[in-house]
């Protein structure tokens, strides 16, 4: 098992690509900074991938349809790999040590994004993976949000939203991310997802989050207004 070895908590969103995990991010974000009692438990917003050089390389494959037919899908893998460790490293664990909370949009559960659908072993070869880059900097997050969605209604909210889609955000490269993150979730089960219904609204989906949310913060010793 894989746990938080740190004082602070570990929070992420997850999901398929127009789920509504950032929105979801930010209010996690907002209502921990408004509720969280103990000030000296900063509260953190980050995102993977991240803005430094190996995250920079990952946005640039993802955007450049030509680039991306030509880069393996394992050799892509491990940029995520290497990203994340640094950020792990950088960002991270420096705030957990220190108590910190930490939301980010998206980890390193977002590997079924590499895997075939369902398969296995490309799953445990992604996740010895990981952790041989990882090393020492491996932590997994306290609680997995994932916001479910089924590919197609994610795929008309990204029509509706007006963003250029990248070579992920196709209606059958997300339906099998999708269906990986459920046997992700079975092969794992220390892996802390719990998934969330994102076909509601935005209120109804954070009500589940905040529940989640105290008790969290109340098992690490946080203390909520």
């Amino acid at each position: 098992m894989i746990a938080n070895p740190y004082r602070g908590l570990f929070l992420c969103a997850s999901g398929i690509d127009f789920c509504g995990k950032s929105t979801q991010s930010f209010r996690m974000y907002n209502w921990l900074r408004a509720y969280v009692e103990d000030k000296k438990a900063e509260i953190v917003l980050t995102r993977q991938p991240t803005v430094e050089h190996f995250g920079k390389r990952i946005r640039t494959i993802l955007a450049d349809k030509d680039l991306f037919v030509r880069t393996d899908p394992f050799d892509l893998q491990e940029l995520f790999a290497k990203d994340s460790r640094m950020h792990c490293e950088k960002t991270i664990i420096p705030h957990l040590e220190q108590g910190h909370v930490v939301c980010t949009d998206r980890f390193r559960e977002s590997m079924v994004y590499g895997s075939e659908r369902s398969n296995i072993i490309e799953m445990h070869m992604l996740m010895e993976m990981n952790q041989q880059f990882h090393g020492r900097y491996w932590v997994w997050p306290d609680r997995v949000f994932v916001f479910d969605l089924p590919a197609e209604v994610a795929i008309e909210r990204g029509k509706a939203s007006g963003r250029q889609f990248d070579e992920m955000e196709k209606t059958d490269t997300l339906d099998r991310i999708r269906e990986n993150f459920y046997t992700f979730a079975k092969e794992y089960p220390w892996a802390n997802l719990q998934f969330i219904d994102a076909t509601r609204s935005v209120e109804e989906i954070f009500s589940d989050v905040r529940i989640e949310l105290v008790n969290l913060l109340k098992a690490k010793g946080i203390r909520v207004l």
